[in-house]
């Protein structure tokens, strides 16, 4: 008896056609996926063959449903929206998006039916740090219906704007803070 061990398929001349087995999956050249030593899965998609990561799925349990996702939207090299899953149902519970390319993220969209849409919306329009713009989908249509904005950054809304019937144009237009409202008498 041989100490060696022998697969016949290995050393058989077996035509692919005849097998009764499953084809090998057929695998995106494209795409790796890691096994972390914590448990989690990384899945690297390179979409465009470049050799630089265009989305990296992060799925912190391995349950195949990526709880964070890194998304390079203009090929830069640098991953500027990060979608996350906080709930594990496969829906974006939170949208974070860098706009200008600093590497810092200054805008951030909620959804907070759970309904798998961005209801509500957060930006630092301009880049200083702080949000300065809230947007807020109250009737769920894509559309927003409730805007405010603090255009000097005092901590008081400057303008408020309000879409009563839904038709994707303002109704109601507020300037609360005295110093920023453009037909304030002095």
């Amino acid at each position: 008896m041989s100490d060696e061990y022998s697969d016949p398929s290995l050393t058989e001349d077996v035509d692919p056609a005849d097998s009764q087995e499953s084809p090998e999956p057929n695998l995106d050249p494209h795409t790796i996926t890691v096994h972390n030593l914590d448990g989690s899965t990384d899945m690297i998609v390179d979409r465009d063959g470049d050799g630089r990561a265009d989305e990296t799925r992060h799925d912190k349990d391995s349950d195949g449903i990526a709880d964070t996702v890194y998304i390079d939207s203009d090929h830069d090299g640098r991953m500027d929206t990060i979608l996350k899953d906080y709930d594990d149902d496969g829906r974006v519970d939170r949208m974070e998006i860098d706009t200008n390319g600093d590497g810092k993220i200054d805008t951030y969209g909620y959804d907070h039916n759970n309904d798998g849409r961005i209801d509500s919306i957060s930006a630092d329009t301009d880049h200083d740090g702080k949000a300065d713009t809230w947007i807020r989908d109250t009737n769920h249509d894509g559309k927003p219906d409730y805007t405010r904005i603090d255009m000097d950054e005092d901590g008081k809304n400057d303008k408020l704007t309000r879409d009563t019937n839904y038709d994707g144009v303002p109704d109601e237009v507020t300037f609360s803070d005295p110093d920023s409202n453009p037909y304030a008498t002095v």
